[in-house]
């Protein structure tokens, strides 16, 4: 987890768009050196080019770079070479882009937008760094470590400007090898099976920060069912019904990843198409020969893949496609043929593909590197770079492969860092989640105590880094509020399990006592801001309360917050509903718990009658309530008073605490243990 937890933002980031067009439709014509474009970039004038290449030529490149894996030839790389050489040469043309060789202290991603089919076809991700631009000449452009570049492509007017870049994702995850002869799934012996194992590895260890513990088992295991789904050896029709199944229960797929094949649709008028060897529900028999496959080109696979529920539209944010040639254009004179290509211009905002046959070591990094960075909210064009990087191999152009066509919204910058901001809070429900289950039992403790420390130490981390940062969030009190109360809940659980782990028999009990202390000191100090910021939140402040109560061992400078609190739970008893008003009760019980504490010496024991009455009443509320997580919660908050706080750390006011709420709980159903 900790591998992909840095920031990648530098100190800001250059955006730009690159038209490149032409006379006529967009397809039917062919490279030649007669063509004339025209690339039109920011308020620049237009920009004349002509590519100096003929269509055979060009397609004698092309075939040339579909190697076989580990193969280097000479005329493999004087084809590369050419292409470079090419390629490179448009962008030194575009005096935009030349505008910014000097801007080497951020990011530069360019905006590739493309209608001439011939154009689609060229790897534009071959190109070298252009002249002016900082680093070596022979570098590959998007490899340069010292101008960091990121390119993806985009068809004109397609994929909605405004829609929302997900937050907690669902993966759909496809794979098939129709044409396999082994018994055995993924069996590496076999030329035609798939790494379906890997990938599936890969995608779960991304998947890592988003797993609850699975409810329904005693022990402690990681539940990836509501987060990823396996279709193997998946057909059409299989697909088609996972895609609207989803959408149905009102949980549809966010990304989508396919493994297969590439295969060529034979078109004697058009030219080869490109797709993907799914599985046949049944088999054909032809003669003597028994065919498997079903060849799935990219408008089967964009209505697969999308869906009309109730008049709305579903499409997943993410597309990745690890197959042979997935990003390869095809011919030039049939419009959508390449998959990715036709994808995007369906309407699917962000598609990662191949251009050329990624090897399957490449396949599997791309995963292992992309996946970790999406779901975590980083800028999808940095997790390309970082994943071209990370793809890169002597003798193996995977780098040059990847192809992305991507249309983001309008304010994506914006949404951005509240994405990142949402990502993480629900990264720290998650980290509170394995917090309680294994709070819950010793046993447990043992088992993932580790795990459970890593989750919620870098939950918090990224949590007060992103609070520090975020702007919008700063300026609305309520939000920041809630955000606060939540890092100081995680810290309160952080102190918790360093309590608990000092129970065990070859602990360092002196140290993990500090950690604990230390981390609940904080928790207060969160819920002590939160509260400032928004008076009526009575969570925050009776949590604030009880913790002060424990640490300094007196409240009679928080009568003043004591009534504040009061006032804000009795009323959310009138004006809340369901269980925002059972929380209400909690919040009276231990308030009132806490009284006699805020009172002089001589008025604790009239208030401390009181106040059992008044709380015992409070709690009788809650068991007599439909609501069974209210009643745990708030007899776990009681529990400590008993078990954990007056241990940890011992006071007269811990004792007396005990000893009020060991009555009180007894008002609440008992734990399970």
């Amino acid at each position: 987890m900790n591998e992909h937890s840095q920031s990648v933002y530098s100190s800001g980031s250059n955006a730009m768009a690159i038209e490149l067009l032409r006379t006529g439709t967009p397809h039917n014509q062919t490279l030649s050196p007669g063509v004339t474009y025209l690339a039109l970039s920011e308020d620049q004038p237009p920009t004349e080019f002509r590519i100096e290449l003929e269509q055979y030529k060009f397609s004698r490149y092309l075939q040339l770079l579909r190697y076989q894996v580990g193969i280097k030839t000479i005329p493999i790389q004087l084809a590369k070479e050419a292409l470079q050489e090419i390629i490179t040469k448009i962008f030194e043309g575009i005096p935009a882009l030349q505008a910014k060789t000097g801007c080497n202290n951020s990011w530069l991603h360019i905006r590739l937008i493309m209608t001439p089919r011939e154009l689609a076809m060229l790897p534009f991700e071959l190109a070298l760094t252009p002249n002016g631009f900082q680093g070596g000449h022979d570098v590959p452009f998007l490899m340069n470590p010292q101008r960091l570049t990121t390119i993806t492509r985009e068809v004109r007017q397609v994929a909605p400007k405004k829609y929302n870049w997900p937050v907690k994702p669902r993966i759909l995850f496809i794979w098939a090898e129709p044409e396999t002869k082994s018994t055995t799934p993924n069996d590496p012996e076999d030329p035609n099976a798939v790494p379906a194992d890997k990938h599936l590895d890969k995608l779960k260890e991304a998947l890592r920060p988003w797993v609850c513990p699975n409810k329904k088992e005693t022990e402690p295991e990681e539940d990836y069912s509501p987060l990823i789904t396996e279709l193997k050896n998946a057909t059409y029709s299989e697909l088609q019904s996972k895609v609207e199944e989803a959408v149905q229960q009102n949980s549809p797929y966010t990304h989508i990843h396919i493994l297969a094949h590439g295969i060529p649709i034979a078109d004697p008028d058009l030219g080869p198409r490109f797709a993907l060897a799914l599985k046949l529900d049944k088999p054909i028999r032809k003669k003597d020969i028994s065919i498997y496959t079903d060849a799935v080109d990219g408008s089967r696979l964009a209505d697969a893949l999308r869906c009309v529920n109730d008049n709305q539209f579903y499409s997943p944010a993410v597309v990745t496609i690890a197959a042979c040639d997935g990003g390869n254009d095809g011919t030039n004179l049939l419009p959508g043929g390449s998959m990715a290509h036709i994808l995007h211009q369906s309407g699917f905002p962000y598609v990662l593909a191949s251009q050329f046959p990624l090897s399957m070591d490449g396949s599997v990094k791309l995963v292992k590197e992309f996946y970790p960075r999406i779901l975590l909210g980083e800028d999808p064009r940095t997790a390309l770079y970082y994943t071209r990087k990370a793809v890169n191999c002597p003798d193996i152009h995977d780098w040059a492969s990847l192809v992305a066509y991507a249309r983001f919204p309008d304010n994506f910058e914006d949404q951005l860092e509240d994405i990142q901001l949402k990502i993480t809070l629900e990264i720290m429900k998650v980290a509170n989640t394995w917090t309680d289950f294994a709070l819950k039992d010793t046993a447990g403790m043992a088992k993932i105590g580790e795990r459970v420390e890593e989750k919620l130490t870098y939950a918090i981390t990224k949590l007060e880094k992103l609070l520090s940062r975020n702007k919008e969030t700063a300026d609305n009190p309520a939000r920041m509020a809630e955000h606060l109360g939540l890092l100081g809940s995680a810290y309160k659980r952080l102190a918790e399990y360093y309590y608990n782990q000092g129970k065990r028999p070859d602990a360092d009990l002196e140290a993990l006592t500090k950690k604990s202390r230390t981390a609940l000191e904080k928790a207060r100090t969160y819920y002590q801001r939160g509260h400032d910021l928004v008076l009526i939140n009575h969570w925050t402040a009776v949590q604030y309360l009880s913790l002060t109560a424990i640490l300094k061992g007196t409240l009679l400078n928080e009568h003043d917050r004591w009534c504040v609190t009061l006032f804000a739970a009795e009323k959310d008893l009138v004006t809340a509903k369901g269980e925002s008003r059972i929380w209400a009760f909690g919040t009276l019980a231990e308030l009132y718990m806490l009284k006699p504490f805020t009172v002089r010496a001589e008025e604790f024991e009239a208030e401390k009658a009181k106040a059992l009455e008044k709380a015992g009443d409070y709690l009788d509320e809650i068991t007599n309530s439909d609501f069974a997580f209210a009643k745990e919660s708030t007899a776990r908050q009681f529990e400590r008073y008993i078990k954990w706080w007056p241990v940890a750390f011992p006071s007269p006011m811990a004792d007396q605490l005990k000893e009020m709420a060991e009555q009180l709980i007894k008002h609440l159903p008992p734990l399970a243990t």
